[in-house]
Parts: structure tokens; sequence; C-alpha cells
């Protein structure tokens, strides 16, 4: 076989999942923050996802070398491959007669994944979007004053965080019902930007950190209180937050979205990669 070839482990339970792939998250925390928190938030609520799927490719010595999983509605995601290991495990799902709706992560095997998959089924794969991946390699800087103050978010915030998580999911396309904040309210990861009059005006919430990685996703400021630099400070704020619990702070942005990905630039946040979500129609 050929150094990047392994062989598939599958398993659909949160705790072998997190056995499995826990090798490969220490030595690539990055790439894997998406699998690493997704197992952490089944294992603790699995009525969030009914058929999840986590497969961890083994090279010939036994060491894990490749993590991909399945969460639906969302596409495949390819946490860290090789574009032979993603060929492989596309040629080993198809001939397993399944189905899926698209294929994301890392970008050069997901495209390798998707090429196989449309080979077979016929039809195409939609670039839906392009991913920038970036890291805050020091604490965040936020150049200038912007009104207010920052604090956690509490349960008495839950009706306003929900509609806002609800909000954010339309504005960016996620598949499937967007899931409650609760979770990250309760475990002091929602953060919260106040007025001047301590009115919640934005929000942004930080994943479960695997291996010392947390993601910080979910900004969102209602379209009347933009432009006054709430979403800067509340991650600012909540990234600071992060990094004095010793976390390592990543996110993602859609590259074609100047606006955020200058947001985040301005902030001190460095692009390291790019990832993909590809659609198959």
């Amino acid at each position: 076989m050929p150094p990047t070839s392994c062989s598939f482990t599958c398993t659909s339970a949160p705790a072998e999942a997190r056995e499995l792939v826990a090798p490969l998250v220490a030595r690539e925390p990055i790439w894997l923050s998406v699998v690493a928190s997704t197992i952490e938030a089944l294992a603790t609520d699995p009525s969030r996802c009914a058929s999840p799927r986590w497969w961890v490719g083994r090279d010939l010595w036994g060491r894990a070398v490749a993590a991909l999983m399945h969460t639906p509605p969302h596409p495949l995601h390819v946490g860290y491959a090789t574009d032979h290991q993603a060929r492989a495990l596309a040629r080993l799902l198809l001939a397993q007669g399944d189905s899926l709706p698209g294929v994301g992560g890392m970008r050069g095997p997901a495209e390798a994944f998707a090429a196989v998959w449309t080979a077979v089924r016929g039809g195409s794969a939609r670039t839906a979007t392009d991913l920038g991946v970036h890291v805050l390699p020091a604490r965040p800087r936020l150049r200038f004053e912007v009104a207010g103050r920052y604090r956690r978010a509490t349960l008495d915030d839950l009706d306003l965080t929900d509609r806002w998580a609800a909000d954010f999911h339309a504005a960016v396309g996620t598949p499937g019902a967007p899931a409650s904040t609760r979770p990250a309210i309760e475990a002091g990861r929602l953060g919260l930007w106040l007025d001047d009059w301590d009115a919640p005006v934005s929000m942004a919430y930080a994943s479960v950190a695997g291996a010392g990685v947390t993601r910080v996703s979910g900004v969102w400021t209602p379209p009347a209180r933009r432009g006054r630099g709430y979403a800067s400070a509340v991650v600012a704020a909540l990234s600071d937050e992060r990094m004095n619990d010793g976390e390592t702070c990543l996110l993602y942005t859609d590259l074609a979205n100047p606006t955020s990905n200058g947001i985040y630039r301005a902030l001190g946040y460095r692009r390291v990669g790019d990832g993909v979500i590809l659609v198959f129609e």
C-alpha cells in the first residue's frame, strides 16, 4: 500500500470516537477542532444528531492518521486526511451505497473526495463556501474605542441568544435546525457586548476546547446595530477570556465576506489555511 494508505474504523459512539481520534487531535488540534468539539457536544447531548458517524484512518503501524465525520444533515466533514485517504473513503462509502449532501473541511482532500463521488454518482460539486482558517497568535488588539462593555451570557439571556443564533444560522445558510445556545451559556462560553444602557447588542460563542484549541463562532450583531464596532469588541473580549484560560483561539471566515475577514485580521487573527464546503448537485 502507498505510505498514505490507511484502514478505516467507523463508529457512531462519541466516547469511542473520542478515544480513536485523541492521538490525532493532539497532533493536529487546529484542523480537528470541529471534530473534537462535535464529539464532546454529542457526548453531552446525543439528541443533537440522530445518526453521527466518525471514521478514523490508521496506517500500517496502527497510528491514527486521518479523521472524518458525518453529522446529518450537514455535509461530510474532512477533519484531517490526505487527498489519497479522502478518495479511499469516498470509494468505501460509494461501495456501501451511502448518500451525502456534500463534503467540506480541508480544501484539497474535500475536493479529492468530491471528484471521486461525482465521477461515480454523476452530477457536480458546487462550491457553497470558500473558508479561511484563522488562528490568534497573540492577545487580540481592539484598535478603537467601542461604547459599552462585555459580559458572559446567563440563562436569562437564552431567548435572545437563541433568536440571534437562528438569525445567524439563516444568514450563513447552515443546513438543519439551529442548535440551542444553552450549552454554551451553561459552560460560560457565550459572550455578549452591551451598549451604554446595558442592552445586549452583539454576541459570540466559543466551542468546547479540543487539545487546547477553541473555535470562535456565532458572531452576530442585529443589522440595525451594525457599524459601531460591536462585533469586533465582543470577539476581542471573548478571545481574550479564552486565552486567559490557556486556550488557542481559532475561527473560520467566509472568504467572500471582506467585512468579517477585515474585522478578524485587524484583531490579530492570522490566516493559516483554507477550507471549502461543496454541495453535491
